[in-house]
């Protein structure tokens, strides 16, 4: 009986541990970052968890974001600003390929669409902002 609780308690232990490992390994996989931006008045930087816009915040034509078209390197426009949801085509609640639809092109009209001014998702896009549409 002895060798079996430790064999049970062993395997509870090793269960929880790769949950853990798991759980952390993703959190940095998608926690937000900060970045630094070098422009021409001295270093700004952008706070990735707000994505609060200051000057100097990073500009895209609509020209660079088409090169950024699939599942490796997914930009989208919204609303004028640019996003970053190569991270998100993985988790999106409604699957890859409606993110997918969105990866190259300006987003706007799609992601308006689909999901308005409903407070998560438009949440949950704040937290993959990159640059703005110059």
């Amino acid at each position: 009986m002895k060798k079996t609780s430790i064999i049970v308690l062993s395997l509870f232990g090793l269960i929880v541990i790769g949950g853990l490992v798991w759980a952390y390994s993703n959190y940095k996989a998608y926690a937000p970052t900060t970045y630094i931006v070098e422009n021409e008045t001295g270093t700004t930087t952008i706070n990735t968890t707000t994505k609060t816009e200051t000057p100097g915040a990073p500009t895209y034509t609509l020209a660079d974001v088409p090169t950024h078209n699939n599942a490796t390197s997914c930009y989208t426009v919204i609303r004028g600003k640019v996003y970053d949801l190569t991270m998100w085509v993985a988790m999106h609640p409604g699957g890859k390929p409606a993110i997918l639809s969105l990866c190259g092109i300006d987003g706007t009209e799609k992601f308006n669409k689909k999901h308005g001014s409903d407070s998560k998702p438009n949440t949950n896009l704040d937290r993959f902002k990159i640059g703005v549409l110059n």
